[in-house]
């Protein structure tokens, strides 16, 4: 049996989030920036170890080059469930989010941050996080997926991976928390908008 999202709640967080993003990319807008991005980065910091690390690169892969093999595996698993209006739906939420990640970046133009010595190189724009983009957008509808098949402990253990890749960025130096958290609100806003999508064609059926 499969379980849907409540329509009210999906509302109300539609609202939260899109009153998240408003708030932090007008500040970056303006280039006005945010007092407890440093402090969070240097306190982060003090926990930087070799074997640390080594774990947040490779965790932060899966939400970069290595997503387009989990998604591929992940469209693989859906078709052969024959569950084709969710494989599309994962198509559009991954290529999608790709794509809203590029936009933003050129929007919004701002710089990686300085404060600490990056553990990784990236050479674009640092708001909004697409490796956060991507990890919500993908993760998150897979965590959907297996939610409303009542599959709830795959479902919270995709979720946190998502979670563990949005920390990697700011562990690794490359990203702001504020970026970090544009990034969930965009990629939270994008998952949204296909769940909405997919349940209300499932009821007009």
């Amino acid at each position: 049996m499969e379980t849907k999202l409540p329509m009210v709640g999906i509302l109300l967080l539609l609202f939260s989030l899109a009153t998240l993003y408003a708030e932090l990319s007008g500040d970056v807008w303006t280039g006005e920036g945010f007092a407890w991005d440093a402090p969070i980065m240097l306190f982060i910091n003090s926990f930087r170890r070799p074997w640390l690390d080594a774990l947040m690169i490779l965790i932060t892969q899966t939400g970069g080059g290595w997503s387009a093999l989990i998604f591929g595996v992940f469209l693989v698993w859906l078709g052969y469930r024959r569950q084709w209006d969710m494989a599309a739906a994962t198509a559009i939420g991954f290529l999608g989010a790709i794509s809203l990640n590029t936009i933003l970046k050129l929007i919004y133009e701002r710089p990686r941050p300085d404060i600490l010595v990056p553990l990784v190189v990236v050479d674009s724009y640092s708001f909004p996080s697409g490796h956060t983009i991507t990890a919500v957008a993908l993760y998150g509808f897979m965590a959907y997926i297996f939610w409303r098949n009542s599959r709830y402990n795959l479902a919270f253990l995709t979720m946190l991976w998502a979670a563990l890749i949005a920390f990697s960025r700011v562990y690794l130096g490359v990203h702001y928390p504020s970026d970090v958290l544009g990034a969930v609100a965009v990629g939270g806003i994008w998952l949204l908008a296909m769940i909405v999508f997919l349940q209300h064609k499932a009821s007009s059926r």
